[in-house]
């Protein structure tokens, strides 16, 4: 245990570690000369004399622990927090290059915990690996004073500490299984706490769902608190142990021993003085041990999840921190295969293979059932899940690893699931006047303003959300807007307002569009429209030149794409039907 983390330590705490050991081990050889001189000096006041010099040892040796241990501790605790500083971010910068196939898949809980709860359980360990050594430091001086006023009480001292120490660390090996077992549960209350947080609404709304997610909380904080308490108990019933030994180890050098050797009778004060100065440092010792074995299973899991974004993370994917996206005519998707495992599922998907190419300026449109895999082509054509075979191709030229993140730079996207952030992140002096102008436009003005460095609120309707995340993305000015069912949850307006006025307006202005629709009335503001279903394309119609076909095939019938009137509700009641 101690070796794990005395190597962790040493490669990842920054600054002078050999002058915080030095210091360390000093303040304990001060620790220990205290005890002589009080022992030396309460001799000679026995013996009816005093003597200046083991006064001014004292204050020398005091001085000496003092000012070792501050420079000691002080300094261990800023490198402590900047080891903190330091996992954290190097983690966080991990799981920002890592693919998100790993995020969608790994417990956000879980990360949370090790990027809390675990990264700063081991943080904290570094001080109490630092006052153990100390301690070490001061018990080896006792039993080498021990020693030198008798080998045998020095036998019994040992005896009795390898005795209690073999108790405690018997003890200890079951206390870890708790630990271990008690972080995965506080993983899962992690997972339950999110839960609640992201579906309060719909929690509100259903009393038996409310008494369900309570209950399953509940339930993991009793594990929680069971495997804990369990856990301290062994600590407690070692450390317990421990006390034992060592008073009992009191009893034997101070009522036995000299019974037995009548030569050791004059050293009993110096014995009890040098037992008191161990007593300390082996209660700090064994208390520290808790610490530290939890630390181990904290440790365990930080490393678990870096080895898993090191195992998910492209090396020779470009890391500049400025880079600028690639320019293109045609983007071509050749042969692209994808195929996954849901979490918690044993169903693969697989999507392909796809052969499709899209031209700059154009508008193409994305139909097709739910699990047909449009939501997954996105991801794909966005470089955010890398294929599993064929190629990207940009104007002929396969997409490189190296020239990824200078792909996906080419596109704005706003996902059905995506997140709208405050402030412009990555924005350098925006244009707010446009912004304004966006969000009049939007029919935002009066819902949120920019103010400062962030938008005055983002607590709106799921449609004005999206709306936000269009004005963002517009001030972007990406070649390729990716839009996923963008209209869906807007009013009957303000979709005619999208379909005819803001996408001709992107089309205008050289933008290329994808957007995954189901809104068949406005078929007609495409180019071009695709149908997917079970992860391939089944169809691609033609609209570029401004007219509709008469007919496509669609839910096994053929109808008029471009209606408004009785054929589409007629569709849309077969559909309700259906469901």
């Amino acid at each position: 245990m101690a070796f794990e983390l005395v190597k962790f330590f040493y490669a990842e705490v920054p600054g002078a570690r050999v002058r915080i050991m030095g210091a360390s081990l000093v303040s304990g050889l001060a620790r220990g000369m205290i005890l002589t001189t009080i022992n030396a000096g309460a001799a000679a006041v026995m013996a009816g004399q005093f003597e200046h010099r083991h006064f001014a040892a004292f204050i020398f040796f005091v001085l000496i622990f003092a000012a070792a241990n501050y420079y000691a501790l002080s300094r261990a605790q800023i490198m402590v927090e900047e080891m903190t500083k330091r996992l954290r971010m190097r983690i966080s910068d991990k799981l920002l290059y890592t693919n998100l196939r790993f995020v969608e898949t790994q417990g956000i809980g879980d990360i949370y915990a090790r990027l809390t709860t675990d990264i700063t359980r081991v943080a904290r360990s570094a001080i109490k690996f630092l006052n153990a050594i100390q301690n070490v430091v001061v018990v080896l001086f006792c039993l080498g004073y021990i020693g030198w006023l008798s080998p045998i009480a020095l036998g019994c001292t040992i005896v009795s500490i390898i005795l209690g120490l073999a108790v405690y660390l018997a003890q200890d090996r079951r206390a870890v299984a708790k630990v271990t077992a008690a972080r995965a549960k506080e993983a899962e209350f992690f997972t339950g706490i999110k839960d609640i947080l992201d579906g309060y609404k719909e929690i509100k709304l259903n009393r038996a769902r409310h008494v369900a997610i309570e209950q399953g909380i509940d339930d993991v904080s009793a594990d929680y608190r069971d495997l804990n308490v369990g856990a301290e108990i062994l600590f407690i019933r070692g450390f317990m142990t421990s006390q034992i030994f060592l008073f009992g180890l009191i009893g034997v050098l101070i009522f036995i021993l000299p019974q037995t050797l009548p030569d050791v009778a004059v050293a009993v004060f110096s014995f009890l003085a040098a037992i008191l100065f161990l007593v300390g440092p082996m209660e700090n010792l064994v208390t520290a041990l808790p610490r530290l074995s939890k630390a181990r299973v904290s440790l365990t899991k930080v490393r678990e999840l870096e080895a898993a974004l090191d195992a998910n993370v492209s090396d020779d994917e470009n890391r500049e921190s400025v880079v600028r996206p690639l320019r293109f005519e045609t983007l071509a998707l050749d042969g692209i295969g994808f195929e996954f495992t849901e979490a918690g599922s044993d169903d693969v998907f697989d999507l392909g293979p796809i052969d499709l190419e899209i031209r700059r300026g154009e508008v193409l449109f994305i139909i097709g059932g739910n699990g047909s895999g449009k939501t997954t082509l996105m991801k794909v054509l966005t470089a955010l899940y890398t294929p599993s075979s064929g190629r990207i191709l940009i104007d002929g030229r396969p997409l490189t690893p190296m020239d990824r993140q200078a792909y996906r730079e080419m596109f704005s996207a706003i996902y059905n699931d995506f997140h709208l952030f405050r402030r412009l992140h990555g924005m350098q002096d925006p244009d707010l006047g446009q912004l304004d102008r966006l969000l009049s436009l939007l029919q935002l003005s009066r819902k949120t303003r920019f103010e400062g460095e962030a938008f005055s609120t983002v607590s709106l309707s799921t449609g004005q959300r999206k709306r936000l995340a269009y004005a963002v993305a517009s001030m972007e000015d990406r070649d390729i807007f990716m839009l996923d069912e963008f209209a869906a949850d807007q009013d009957p307006g303000f979709r005619r307002f999208f379909y005819n006025d803001l996408l001709p307006e992107l089309k205008a202005k050289g933008k290329t569009v994808i957007a995954v629709t189901h809104d068949d009335a406005y078929f007609h503001a495409c180019d071009r429209l695709i149908k997917m279903d079970y992860g391939r394309i089944v169809q691609e119609t033609d609209y570029s030149d401004g007219v509709a076909p008469a007919l496509i095939a669609r839910d096994g019938a053929l109808v008029d794409p471009s209606a408004e009137g009785e054929q589409v509700k007629e569709i849309e009641r077969r559909r309700g039907e259906e469901q």
